[in-house]
């Protein structure tokens, strides 16, 4: 039995951690996979994967040393007994050294443990003690950069491939110039640990690009047909790229059309998300009805193409390099069940995260500026969805107009709950849209 099954420091150290996503207070761990030591030291750090099972699985990359570090502090889990001597455990995303253990498996000539496989695609090897830098920005999974890659270790799994594997893969086989190569990944049995792809040093993300061209046009306090127009081009060729990269998995994954039932079945999805909205905020209730009505206006008879998609697709998920726009991270939403997230879907869903994600690039310039409505960032917003639609050529047919409008709602119901559950003097960026949209 793992030690961890019976003391609560491993729970406790979960609790704290942005990636962990069961809710607050004491975590009951219910079962921990140990895997092989992948690095056996006399002086430095023995380090494994462990797979904790708590509400989820989890991967918890850990490393045991003999002596406590001061400079490991952030990462510390806890002390206790290892083979009958007392071991200090630290998450090994904290520790170098032990980052380096764990990617030492992308060097040429390892042999590791068979329970953990380190798969290269070709021209792919880090370069021996390589050194890394963990990347700070928290999010879903941890990330490190190690000479000209990116090491992605997924947090939260589950069983089969990992969808960022799958498609970055399928991509990277075409030669698609709109992502990051997949160089390799790391897996054990049916769960995939992590990724490795190449790390784009002189690249911006979309976020901050957008982000900058709205705090430009209020320093200018010129109307954003003047001062948007730089972005709106960028814009534009976001949406070209996004066409070029759902017709490259079109090619490359599976694809379908949904009919009558498959599209009712959507619009029960939509409903239901609706009402477990309603259930959780009172506020959303002035807009139910005009969003059922929304949903309904689907066409129930189209036959509509689908196929795998993003999933996710936010500015955040964008990268301007010197070459253009690539699009990253193609895991979908790492919360959701893995069969949602490669469930096949149309292509309205990634448009539509886009647009919500520049409508609310714009507005969080504006609330941090404090002005809580602003009639050039609205222009600014309209000025960019209408370039990334032009750039992404999307249907303009009243069927697709209406199904988009109805991913664009559901978006920013799912953002009304997530803003009113963790940061309430954000809820007016959706509300806002809302009220456009409706």
């Amino acid at each position: 039995m793992s030690q961890w099954m019976e003391r609560p420091e491993l729970g406790a150290y979960l609790a704290r951690q942005r990636w962990f996503g069961e809710g607050e207070g004491e975590v009951a761990i219910t079962g921990v996979r140990e895997l092989s030591w992948l690095g056996e030291s006399i002086e430095g750090p023995r380090v494994r994967f462990e797979l904790v099972d708590a509400g989820s699985q989890y991967s918890v990359p850990l490393s045991y040393r003999r002596q406590p570090r001061e400079d490991l502090a952030y990462g510390f889990v806890g002390a206790g007994l290892l083979d009958g001597e007392v071991s200090y455990v630290y998450d090994a995303m904290h520790d170098p050294e032990a980052r380096g253990i764990l990617m030492r498996g992308f060097t040429e000539g390892y042999e590791g443990p068979a329970d953990v496989e380190y798969s290269r695609l070709p021209g792919f090897s880090l370069e021996p003690d390589a050194d890394s830098v963990l990347m700070s920005a928290e999010q879903s999974n941890t990330s490190v950069i190690a000479g000209d890659a990116m090491i992605k270790f997924f947090r939260k799994l589950a069983p089969g491939r990992n969808p960022d594997i799958e498609v970055q893969a399928a991509l990277t086989l075409q030669s698609s110039e709109q992502i990051s190569p997949l160089l390799g990944w790391i897996s054990s049995g049916d769960v995939d640990l992590a990724m490795a792809g190449v790390f784009q040093r002189s690249a911006t993300d979309g976020w901050g690009a957008a982000q900058a061209s709205v705090r430009a046009l209020q320093a200018e306090d010129v109307r954003a047909r003047d001062a948007g127009g730089d972005f709106a081009g960028e814009c534009e060729r976001l949406g070209e790229t996004l066409a070029l990269v759902h017709e490259q998995m079109r090619e490359s994954l599976p694809t379908g059309t949904w009919g009558t039932a498959e599209i009712a079945a959507l619009v029960e999805r939509l409903n239901s998300r609706l009402d477990r909205a309603l259930a959780m905020h009172d506020t959303i209730g002035a807009y139910a009805d005009r969003v059922r009505a929304a949903y309904a206006a689907v066409d129930p008879e189209a036959a509509i193409p689908v196929q795998r998609v993003h999933g996710d697709f936010h500015l955040g998920q964008t990268l301007r390099t010197i070459s253009g726009w690539m699009i990253i991270d193609f895991e979908g939403e790492p919360a959701q069940p893995l069969e949602d997230r490669v469930r096949l879907d149309t292509v309205a869903r990634d448009v539509a995260g886009m647009l919500r994600s520049l409508d609310y690039a714009a507005h969080s310039v504006a609330i941090a500026t404090g002005v809580a409505q602003d009639q050039h960032v609205d222009a600014w917003v309209s000025r960019n969805r209408i370039a990334f639609l032009r750039g992404y050529g999307y249907e303009s047919s009243e069927a697709a107009a209406a199904l988009l409008h109805a991913y664009e709602i559901d978006k920013a119901l799912y953002e009304v709950v997530y803003e009113l559950s963790y940061r309430p003097t954000w809820v007016q960026i959706p509300l806002h849209a809302l009220n456009h949209l409706l």
